[in-house]
């Protein structure tokens, strides 16, 4: 099994750094370009919030990025340092209710790109979610 892994600060200008750590996993995973555009959209979705709704932006705070793979599967996890959430509260963006409401897109987005996807949340240490992505 193959691993990559990678730290940054709640900062947005990092997320080039997770497209790139990405960039390198898939550089030997070897996703069609339909599937890797998929997987990436997942991955800086959920980075993204782990920096911008997870950690508040507190560059004192870190994102982790673990990738593991072997030759037909890609997991990847994702972790801030935040409060957490219940992932079953978040609005349904495609409910006419909240066609406007911006919150949980990021979520219903990722999900959506991804062959499964887990959320937990672990008291005092932050949030983890993990993306699974299989060969086609």
């Amino acid at each position: 099994m193959k691993k990559l892994y990678l730290e940054i600060n709640s900062e947005k200008k990092y997320i080039k750094d997770v497209e790139a750590l990405m960039m390198k996993a898939n550089s030997e995973f070897g996703l069609s370009d339909d599937e890797y555009n998929k997987m990436m959209i997942a991955v800086t979705e959920v980075a993204m919030n782990a920096i911008v709704h997870g950690n508040k932006e507190n560059t004192y705070k870190k994102v982790k990025v673990y990738v593991e793979f072997e030759p037909d599967v890609m997991k990847i996890m994702i972790m801030d340092e935040g409060d957490g959430f219940e992932i079953a509260r978040l609005p349904d963006p495609t409910d006419m209710d909240n066609i406007l409401d911006v919150h949980g897109r990021g979520i219903f987005i990722a999900r959506a790109m991804v062959d499964e996807f887990f959320y937990a949340h672990h008291e005092g240490l932050g949030s983890e979610f993990v993306l699974i992505v299989k060969k086609k």
